[in-house]
């Protein structure tokens, strides 16, 4: 039975509202039954009932049911009392639903609208959980050093109940600073990564990347000279070899697993590094420059204006154009613009290279995910591209995801679809893992059968 601290859930009715009753009493009313509806599955009524028009449109029944049974536990117990505070024009009611393994809270912003109270906001979740050390994993402290005075903190995982050596995997970051679990927002997804595999038997090296602990230095030292190489690529290739010296680790069986741009950059890393195969995880083959544009363009607020909307796709084309053009240009005359905080000699760089091709050529064996809820990456165009590239080539596996996000965390709420939705804690997928996982282990018995 749900014992509820104030009310009871399963017993709950919904009372008629007096004309004295205050806003803050018809909001505490319509929360606790809109819980009440969640816990007997009710989501069209709760739609239908109390969504705001703006919020049926941009999260329907559909989209509701997905969050609150990826957030509820199993046996229902009790929820707390129904905490209401009004700002200005938007009333807030919160809660937290107990089951008897989780805790979910539920916050709800209600709004008038044609003379009635309607939920304008959603938000379902689990309260922040930090993934702690499996007891099957150890973990030791690292410092990866490619380039004199950029130090870089690591982290390597490794089977605590297994005996090595162990196939290993070098984690590389996305765009922009990151620490050694690429953390953004609730995420963190290489903390994720590398204690799932470690408890599969697979050690795993991640550290800071050098934006990160050393972007002003970088600055000073590079400026508009910077490129990957020194972003990125460089360190990657210092912690596979790191890996590969190791004796602890099976030296032929280290991978690349490169997330976002580090996907893109696997082929460049591998070529130089002689990795056993790389993983790309939503990771395009199409020019940089493209990837930009699109992001651009599906940035663009929906409530704006026609007007609005058309000069900044006019804007968004003009740089796609000169972003494209960098890629001809000479060296000196590309440092002379800047997009970005880096300067256009960055872009030139990476269009000199058509990692697909390069990822083709290769022969490596190659296992490349997708979640098809990326807004980042799009699964239509990028992980599309990579299928076709690999189109009867038996040195890649591709697998694709629904409703896993850029991070391949359960894309969900309201906020789905947009950087918003990073702010709900979560965790990546099992499945993404136990792929990997498996994958990995494969071309270990491949390499004992020599094949």
């Amino acid at each position: 039975m749900l014992r509820k601290r104030c009310v009871f859930l399963f017993s709950l009715t919904l009372l008629i509202l007096s004309a004295c009753m205050s806003q803050e009493d018809t909001v505490k009313e319509k929360t606790e039954e809109v819980i009440y509806q969640l816990h007997e599955e009710a989501y069209q009524q709760i739609e239908q009932d109390f969504f705001s028009e703006a919020l049926r449109d941009k999260y329907p029944a559909a989209d509701l049911q997905q969050s609150w049974e990826a957030n509820r536990g199993d046996t229902p117990e009790e929820i707390s009392e129904v905490k209401v505070a009004t700002k200005e024009e938007v009333t807030v009611a919160s809660s937290e639903v107990i089951f008897n393994d989780a805790t979910v809270e539920v916050e709800m912003r209600w709004v008038e609208e044609k003379e009635e109270t309607k939920l304008n906001s959603l938000r379902i979740q689990r309260p922040p959980q930090e993934l702690t050390l499996p007891d099957s994993v150890t973990e030791e402290e690292m410092i990866i050093e490619a380039e004199e005075g950029y130090p870089l903190k690591a982290k390597l995982t490794l089977p605590a109940d297994k005996e090595g050596p162990f196939p290993a995997v070098v984690l590389v970051h996305g765009s922009g600073p990151s620490n050694m679990d690429e953390e953004i927002f609730a995420y963190k997804p290489f903390k994720d990564i590398a204690y799932g595999l470690g408890e599969e038997g697979i050690a795993v090296l991640r550290y800071d990347k050098r934006t990160y602990a050393h972007v002003e230095k970088m600055m000073e030292d590079f400026g508009a000279e910077q490129t990957v190489n020194e972003e990125t690529i460089d360190d990657a290739v210092e912690a596979a070899t790191l890996l590969q010296a190791d004796e602890r680790i099976q030296a032929d069986h280290v991978y690349i697993g490169g997330h976002s741009l580090g996907g893109m950059l696997a082929p460049r890393i591998d070529d130089q590094a002689g990795t056993a195969g790389m993983i790309i995880l939503a990771g395009p083959p199409r020019p940089f420059w493209e990837i930009i544009y699109d992001q651009q363009v599906n940035a663009i607020p929906e409530n704006l204006s026609d007007e609005a909307k058309e000069k900044q796709i006019d804007q968004a084309d003009a740089l796609k154009e000169l972003l494209a053009s960098l890629q001809d240009m000479p060296k000196e005359e590309a440092m002379r613009y800047h997009f970005a905080g880096m300067s256009g000699y960055y872009f030139h760089e990476m269009a000199q290279y058509d990692v697909g091709q390069l990822a083709l050529d290769s022969k490596k064996p190659m296992l490349i995910l997708q979640g098809e809820a990326d807004f980042q990456i799009s699964a239509e165009k990028d992980f599309a591209a990579w299928q076709s590239l690999f189109d009867n080539e038996p040195q890649a596996v591709l697998k694709s995801y629904p409703n896993l996000n850029h991070s391949f965390i359960l894309s969900q709420g309201e906020n789905k679809g947009t950087a918003q939705e990073y702010e709900i804690p979560g965790h990546v997928d099992k499945q993404v893992i136990s792929d990997i996982s498996d994958w990995i282990h494969e071309q270990g018995r491949n390499k004992e059968k020599g094949e």
